[in-house]
């Protein structure tokens, strides 16, 4: 063991690429992960008709099914994993290692429940779990923590075939009445709740999707995926796949090829990831989307990598990198925006008031103030907020923030 004492991270230090490579991620989770603070993933489908625009939005609503959802949180789960590896890689014979890593997880995991109890499709405590998981790993074989991967992305088809034919033809499922339906819950009641002015009631339906989202991590086998998505990440960086091979044509055409043809397939199929399997119809989809989320998640990588190689000082990238270089402060951002624009409890209280094309703009607009904020922020700091008050916990220590 090296006696070195362990120290985090210096932001000259970082690989730039990977900070756009955030940045790039998120945008993708805030144009998935707004269709829940807007209303319209808990909105009755007679309602949505009912606002007009419906073909445009059905268009919009396809392409983000297809490029968007599932694929940037593979990205964001992939950087976890590379980013253990450069810790570990760097520290991880220095004395106090393991202790500040678990550390690290551990504040993660408070930040992640309490940010769940405002939002339930927080991801972060789930992280937080998994990467334990992921730390106990860290001595293994590059190798087997690869074959490890492929398994952990095998599991979830595995079991959702022993759910087949054993429990899953017993369970009823919901009409089809919202893009999400709770069999307990009527689409109607989802939305009142968060129209309500009242806090016990936002915090009633809020907590109700938070049962149901780690319920529904059953039947999707989510995290095995993520933990798999962890290993993953951490084996391509450490055979320097992500910041030096993923744009060279042999490895890009091949993942681009695999990517939108599973994804393809996996469109024209009729399925869900988040039911138990009844048929093999949907163990089939399961898998066929599974492979396609993760190619497309690996080939927009690879494509990401080839540009900001050929285009290194093209300004969008400059500011993805300053968003991506506080990734949790913008990913925390995005509900605490959300919520204030459409909660009527703190906001605006616009849930379930807009169309897909109003909601994708106040997408946008969101992107833009958090992009201007990100880039004025680091002229004058050098950590994002939240990752200096992380970073403080960790070690137990303040850190300047200020840039000299």
């Amino acid at each position: 063991m090296n006696n070195t004492p362990i120290k985090p991270t210096q932001s000259k230090n970082r690989i730039v690429f990977l900070d756009v490579l955030r940045g790039f991620a998120l945008i993708g989770i805030l144009y998935a992960n707004i269709l829940s603070w807007s209303g319209l993933k808990f909105l009755p489908f007679d309602d949505i008709r009912a606002m007009g625009n419906i073909e445009i939005d059905a268009m919009l609503y396809r392409l983000l099914k297809f490029f968007v959802d599932t694929k940037f949180y593979t990205i964001f789960s992939l950087l976890f994993g590379i980013g253990f590896y450069i810790q570990f890689s760097r520290n991880g014979q220095k004395d106090g290692f393991n202790q500040t890593y678990l550390r690290r997880l551990a504040i993660l995991f408070v930040i992640g429940v309490i940010h769940a109890l405002c939002w339930s499709g927080d991801i972060l405590t789930l992280y937080a779990l998994m990467g334990v998981f992921l730390w106990s790993m860290r001595n293994a074989e590059k190798k087997n923590i690869f074959r490890m991967a492929i398994v952990l992305f095998t599991i979830p088809v595995l079991l959702d075939v022993v759910y087949m034919y054993t429990f899953a033809q017993d369970i009823v499922k919901p009409a089809g009445t919202a893009l999400k339906v709770y069999p307990d819950m009527e689409p109607l009641a989802v939305v009142e709740g968060f129209r309500s002015s009242h806090y016990i009631d936002v915090f009633k339906t809020n907590f109700h999707n938070l049962i149901w989202r780690w319920y529904d991590f059953i039947p999707s086998g989510r995290p095995f995926k993520v933990l798999g998505l962890f290993m993953l990440g951490f084996y391509l960086q450490s055979t320097g796949f992500m910041t030096e091979r993923s744009s060279k044509a042999k490895n890009l055409i091949p993942l681009l090829i695999l990517g939108f043809g599973f994804t393809a397939i996996a469109a024209t199929m009729k399925g869900s990831v988040s039911s138990f399997s009844q048929d093999w119809n949907n163990v089939l989809y399961k898998l066929i989307h599974e492979v396609g989320q993760i190619t497309l998640g690996l080939s927009y990588i690879g494509l990401l990598a080839l540009l900001v190689k050929k285009l290194p000082q093209f300004f969008l990238f400059k500011i993805m990198k300053n968003y991506g270089q506080q990734s949790m402060s913008s990913y925390l951002g995005h509900t605490f925006i959300g919520v204030f624009i459409f909660y009527p409890l703190i906001g605006f209280g616009l849930f379930g008031e807009l169309n897909l094309q109003q909601t994708f703009r106040v997408a946008g607009l969101v992107l833009i103030f958090q992009f201007v904020f990100s880039t004025v922020w680091f002229r004058y700091f050098s950590f994002g907020p939240v990752e200096w008050l992380w970073r403080c916990a960790t070690y137990g220590k303040w850190f300047p923030i200020r840039k000299s």
